[in-house]
C-alpha cells in the first residue's frame, strides 16, 4: 500500500481520468499497486471498498463451479468499479497489468459524501451508467451469428473505448485468452478470426496486441 505522500504525488503523475475526479472523492483515496492477475477483490468478498483504475487494466470475471472462467467486463484507466447491492461481490476483480494501479475508497464514507456532495453524486451516476452502456455494447457483440463477426466487433468496440482517432492502431489491454472468455468461443477459434480478419484487410497487426482497424465494415463475404 502507499503512503498519503506517495498517494498524492503518484495521482499527480497518473493521467487524467476521461472526467475530473470530484476533489472531495479524490481526498477518500488510497493507491494500491497490483501485480499481474493478483486479485483486486475476490468473489464473495465483502463490499466495503470502492475503486478506480488509476492505471493498467484489470477484468471482472466469474469463476464457475466448474472451473470455467466468464469475462464480465474489462476496467480501463478512469473506471470506477466495485458497485454492489449486496454485502458481498457476485463477481472478482483481477489485476490484467503488472503494475496496475487501483484507487481504494471507503464504500460508507463515499456514498455518506454523495449524499450531501452534487459533483460525487453525479460521478457515481455516470460510472453506473457508463457500465450498463458497456455490458449492453458487450451483449450485442456476443450476439452477433459468427465467431469471425463476434471477434470483429469486439476489436471496434474496444478500439471505441481506447482510442480516440478513428485511424490510430491500439494496444490491447487483455490476451487472446480473455477475449476468448468474454466472447464464449475458444482461443484458437479467435487465432484463427483475427487471422481470417487480417487475411481480409480488416486489421493489420503492429505486435502481438497491437492492432489497427483498416476497414470498419466487412464480414465474412466483405
Amino acid at each position: 500500500m502507499l503512503d498519503a505522500s506517495a498517494t498524492s504525488a503518484t495521482l499527480q503523475r497518473l493521467p487524467s481520468a476521461p472526467t475530473a475526479e470530484p476533489t472531495r472523492l479524490r481526498s477518500l483515496a488510497h493507491l494500491r499497486r497490483f501485480d499481474r492477475e493478483q486479485d483486486i477483490y475476490g468473489q464473495e468478498e465483502r463490499s466495503d471498498t470502492w475503486y478506480r483504475v488509476m492505471s493498467g487494466s484489470a477484468r471482472k470475471f466469474l469463476m464457475r463451479a466448474d472451473g470455467r472462467r466468464q469475462l464480465v467486463d474489462i476496467y480501463l484507466p478512469g473506471d470506477l468499479f466495485g458497485f454492489t447491492s449486496r454485502l458481498h461481490h457476485r463477481f472478482a476483480v483481477q489485476a490484467v497489468t503488472e503494475g496496475t494501479v487501483i484507487a481504494c475508497y471507503p464504500r460508507q464514507r463515499v456514498e455518506a459524501l454523495a449524499r450531501e456532495d452534487s459533483e460525487t453524486a453525479l460521478e457515481i451516476r455516470r460510472q453506473i451508467l457508463e457500465a450498463l452502456e458497456r455490458l449492453q455494447q458487450q451483449l450485442l457483440v456476443i450476439g452477433t451469428m459468427t465467431a469471425q463477426e463476434k471477434v470483429r466487433e469486439f476489436l471496434l468496440y474496444f478500439h471505441r473505448r481506447l482510442s480516440a482517432d478513428k485511424d490510430e492502431g491500439m494496444a490491447l489491454p487483455i490476451s487472446r485468452y480473455d477475449i476468448a472468455d468474454m466472447l464464449g468461443i475458444s482461443p484458437e477459434t479467435v487465432c484463427r478470426a483475427i487471422t481470417d480478419l487480417q487475411a481480409r484487410g480488416v486489421i493489420s497487426l503492429e505486435g502481438p496486441r497491437r492492432i489497427r482497424i483498416t476497414r470498419r465494415r466487412g464480414g465474412q463475404n466483405g
